[in-house]
């Protein structure tokens, strides 16, 4: 019939539907770490008590957790609900529309969380900009490189040699940039270099790294190309008249 499908299965499944049950804004899932679980393991095994037996075998599921993968606690809230591990809900404030996280990592949408470049972004930054959005939820630490490679053409688009892109960065310095936006280009040449080499840094266990340089060459490009431009077009709409006195002030000393 019109609107029906068959599906066949060898094995037999239990279907459900998700329901989600929101945090307060900003908070985040936490996920305990080793260390942490095998601290308060030490001290369950201390008790012999019904709560502490309950709570040894929710230990138990949690450092399970630490695997990346996904299943369902076998400690119930209801008959019928059950926490699922390793699978997380998002909403975007903005847009309200929903992101589903898989271990830490974004599953849905596939373009990544790069929301929309800049719109003074240039178009060979721009490019690699999405690109890096395209792979980010399979591979974190490839969209990061693509990122550093991306300020790279930036910078040569704003002026500079862009073949080296610390003496770029500290050429930019000199040149007036503030020393907040010049740690912020040294971070992601760092981060993108320390991707694709073995270090100290690791894209792929961290990807919240990655999201933030998207949002970060966003900044770079607002108070590099954005900013300046919305002033000189304020400043252009005064009559010529009333710039030219305050241009002689401003106008370089021989």
């Amino acid at each position: 019939m019109p609107g029906q499908f068959s599906v066949t299965i060898n094995t037999h499944q239990y279907w459900g539907s998700l329901r989600s049950e929101w945090f307060k804004k900003d908070d985040v899932p936490q996920k305990p770490d080793a260390p942490w679980i095998q601290k308060v393991e030490k001290e369950l095994k201390g008790q012999d008590t019904e709560d502490s037996r309950k709570n040894l075998a929710w230990l138990q599921e949690v450092s399970r957790s630490l695997e990346g993968t996904v299943f369902p606690s076998l400690i119930r809230r209801d008959p019928y609900s059950f926490e699922i591990y390793n699978l997380d809900l998002s909403r975007c404030d903005s847009c309200g529309e929903v992101a589903i996280w898989l271990a830490g990592r974004l599953i849905h949408p596939q373009t990544g969380p790069v929301g929309i470049p800049s719109q003074d972004m240039p178009a060979s930054v721009r490019k690699l900009f999405e690109e890096a959005g395209r792979v980010y939820s399979s591979s974190p630490r490839a969209s990061v490189a693509l990122l550093r490679l991306a300020m790279q053409v930036l910078l040569k688009e704003l002026g500079q040699d862009g073949k080296d892109i610390n003496k770029d960065i500290n050429a930019l310095y000199k040149q007036g940039l503030s020393p907040g936006l010049t740690k912020v280009m040294h971070s992601l040449r760092i981060i993108g270099n320390e991707s694709v080499h073995p270090g100290v840094i690791s894209v792929d266990d961290d990807p919240s790294i990655a999201a933030t340089m998207f949002r970060l060459l966003n900044e770079i490009v607002e108070q590099m190309i954005t900013r300046p431009r919305e002033q000189q077009e304020l400043w252009d709409m005064l009559p010529e008249n009333k710039r030219a006195p305050i241009e002689a002030i401003l106008k370089p000393k021989e």
